[in-house]
């Protein structure tokens, strides 16, 4: 009878351990398919580094995009999603890079340098529309007898500013017959004051997000605006003080002035450029003095600006 025990033990112990030898066997065999689906991954991405170093961009570019699709979630689908974007910004290719740039986001969302991609995202939207290059947002415009940059920028609803950048014109002067791209795209401004965040809007989506500051005491006023005016250094009324002009030292208004339809209230640079990213000003929305020259160069008149707390 014992023996019968002992060997009706020995068998469901040896049973036990074959179970567990074949589960094991099992997860085995499951982890090598990643493990060499990485490998193979390696191998192109590797392939389409040495296309890079022999100069043979097209089919570095050509193995890059197989990594991208091919092993999607890999190391060297992001690493193959950098390289493909930084060769599109050394090839001007503006719009391509702001795609493979994009497309990392989304298939990383966790990346440490997330934000810093998001920044170079702004930069490239930036550089698109001041760029010879037409695209969905533009137009190829022939001047007309009678036309002037004022006259166009008006027509179109856009800036003298961005007209000349976009076409690369050192002055006004503009001839019969010349051809310009003009921005047919509708920006619009908003504005957070919890973060102090300010977000160019083109045609309703997010373009460039610029850091801010804004009133102390939630002194900046909430609603929907538009701009007023545009200046270029104009005198400033300090209240108590009286006329400040661009050349004194107590001047807070920076390069530019952005009037919105809140009386008295604006967008402006700064003379003190350590200031922004808190609630630190009288009511109005101060920015880094080369970001409120890009906004008012890219804005024209009756812009809407949004302000929420």
């Amino acid at each position: 009878m014992i023996n019968r025990r002992l060997l009706l033990i020995l068998i469901t112990i040896i049973a036990v351990l074959a179970t567990g030898w074949s589960f094991v066997a099992l997860n085995g065999e499951r982890s090598k398919v990643p493990i060499e689906r990485l490998d193979k991954a390696e191998l192109v991405y590797s392939r389409a580094e040495s296309f890079l170093k022999g100069a043979d961009q097209e089919k570095a570019i050509n193995a890059f995009i197989t990594t991208v699709n091919q092993y999607s979630g890999s190391k060297y689908a992001e690493k193959a999603l950098r390289k493909l974007a930084s060769i599109s910004v050394g090839d001007d290719d503006y719009k391509k890079a702001n795609y493979y740039y994009k497309r990392l986001l989304k298939a990383f969302p966790e990346i440490k340098d997330g934000d810093q991609i998001r920044s170079s995202i702004d930069e490239l939207n930036v550089k698109m529309i001041q760029s010879a290059l037409v695209t969905e947002d533009s137009i190829e415009y022939v001047v007309q007898s009678g036309d002037t940059l004022f006259v166009i920028a008006k027509r179109f609803n856009t800036t003298v500013e961005l007209i000349k950048k976009t076409n690369n014109l050192s002055n006004d002067i503009i001839r019969l017959g010349q051809k310009l791209k003009i921005i047919i795209s509708k920006f619009s401004i908003f504005v957070d004051k919890s973060d102090n965040m300010l977000i160019l809007k083109k045609d309703g989506e997010p373009f460039k997000t610029y850091m801010v500051s804004t009133g102390r005491n939630n002194s900046t006023p909430v609603g929907v605006f538009t701009v007023t005016d545009k200046m270029i250094k104009p005198p400033w009324t300090k209240p108590g003080v009286g006329i400040i002009t661009a050349d004194s030292d107590e001047y807070e208004l920076g390069e530019r002035w952005i009037a919105i339809s809140a009386q008295g209230y604006g967008i402006h640079g700064t003379n003190d450029e350590n200031s922004i990213g808190g609630q630190v000003t009288a009511g109005c929305v101060r920015m880094h003095n080369d970001e409120v020259i890009e906004l008012y160069d890219i804005i024209p008149r009756g812009t809407e600006v949004e302000i929420i707390d």
